[in-house]
């Protein structure tokens, strides 16, 4: 017996195309036009497109039967399954038949649709399987009498359609997963944008929000506010994985001045070990507000964490918590305030030269940091300690204000951390 019998004895049997046979035509079937369909093929398709509703109710009840995809999806109606099933059975057909060019677009539009309604890839590709039996099934019905010989050709020719459709299918349906993706993304960072954003006039926003995002409504809150050079959203996902991996519930959002981000503990020991695990995530200053266990505190908690942040001089790697904050927090809550006290205090200091004015206030530093011992500064700045005393002399002959004066000194003090904190307050 000739290899063709043999291959239509299998096709007979199991109504698919044996693995190890590949049809001549399987390769040139994509192309757009499929003129070369065998004419008992043709004839064949074209007695089934005369009985396409009922090629059609057959296909959907065996896919309901088949995958409970279709049976348990809310949102692909019998309608919208009935209709995909006729425009794919029509389009196949016709193409067979000859009486038309391979439709991709209605297999692209069918993919886009079962993606669009949950129904899950494999579901989808089963359905061009079952379709392609159903078919098979009915030609062979109404090919009695027809010799094997003349059959030969016929299912390599339909499942090369097959495949064809379904290819189309699948890339329908990863166009779409790729757009739903993004738009779940999008979704997504609207609802943590709102989680931070101050909804003081319809607090309901911001619960309805963190039940989206699958929030608690009641933890051990903190926000915390991150300096990011330039703020990525991918860094934001990626703190939120590492907190989650020690079982710590978060979200980030990236905005123009870094990051936020909502640390929900169970406790406040969870609170402590993620603020650990932050300092090996960002590499710049990093602001905690106050903890709190409602919601309607999350608005002020943004406001504690930025100026958190801001209390550490800029540069520094530093985390900043805003329960600990006192003059730091005086000092960046009311920065045009500060900066005008540190040019008064400074005054004629500030206008040195840079590099002498910075030897100046780097003396100032670091006397008030050896608690104004001379000596220590002397030993921490690597200088004679009469280098200090004169510096010191020249500050106060710049100012008018002498540190041996607890008054000054306390002028003195407050006007150096603004500048620190805030920069040159004549820019």
């Amino acid at each position: 017996m000739g290899d063709g019998h043999v291959v239509l004895r299998v096709v007979l049997c199991t109504g698919t195309m044996p693995k190890w046979c590949s049809s001549p035509r399987r390769a040139t079937m994509s192309a757009v036009a499929m003129s070369t369909s065998s004419s008992t093929a043709a004839a064949l398709a074209a007695d089934l497109l005369d009985d396409l509703p009922a090629l059609t109710e057959i296909l959907v009840e065996r896919l309901q039967k088949a995958e409970e995809s279709y049976l348990e999806s809310q949102l692909l109606t019998l309608e919208q399954l009935s209709a995909a099933c006729t425009e794919n059975l029509s389009s196949i057909l016709t193409v067979l038949a000859g009486r038309g060019r391979v439709r991709i677009d209605v297999a692209r539009a069918t993919g886009r649709l079962k993606a669009e309604q949950a129904i899950p890839l494999p579901a989808l590709l089963r359905a061009y399987r079952l379709g392609g039996q159903l078919i098979w099934e009915q030609m062979l019905h109404g090919a009695r009498g027809v010799s094997p010989v003349e059959l030969l050709d016929v299912p390599g020719e339909l499942w090369a359609a097959i495949d064809t459709y379904s290819d189309a299918a699948v890339e329908g349906y990863r166009e779409a997963e790729i757009l739903l993706t993004h738009a779940d993304a999008e979704a997504r960072a609207l609802l943590v944008r709102t989680v931070f954003d101050d909804h003081s006039d319809n607090p309901t926003a911001i619960i309805d929000a963190m039940r989206a995002l699958g929030l608690p409504e009641r933890a051990s809150f903190v926000v915390v506010g991150a300096e990011g050079v330039e703020s990525r959203p991918a860094t934001a996902s990626d703190t939120a994985g590492r907190l989650q991996s020690r079982g710590i519930t978060s979200v980030w959002d990236a905005q123009p001045d870094g990051y936020l981000g909502l640390i929900c503990g169970r406790s406040d020991s969870d609170v402590e070990v993620a603020l650990t695990e932050l300092g090996t995530v960002f590499e710049h200053r990093v602001g905690v507000s106050a903890p709190f266990s409602m919601p309607i505190g999350i608005a002020r908690a943004v406001d504690e964490a930025r100026l958190a942040r801001r209390s550490a001089p800029p540069g520094d790697a530093s985390l900043s918590r805003y329960e600990s904050l006192t003059l730091a927090l005086l000092l960046v809550r009311s920065p045009d305030t500060a900066r005008e006290v540190a040019a008064r205090t400074l005054g004629p200091l500030l206008c040195l030269p840079d590099d002498e004015r910075e030897e100046m206030l780097a003396t100032l530093e670091a006397w008030f940091e050896c608690d104004g011992s001379t000596a220590a500064t002397a030993g921490r700045l690597h200088f004679h300690r009469n280098t200090v005393l004169y510096r010191l002399r020249k500050i106060r002959d710049l100012t008018g204000r002498s540190v041996d004066k607890p008054v000054d000194a306390t002028e003195l003090y407050l006007a150096l951390r603004a500048v620190r904190l805030l920069g040159d307050p004549r820019s």
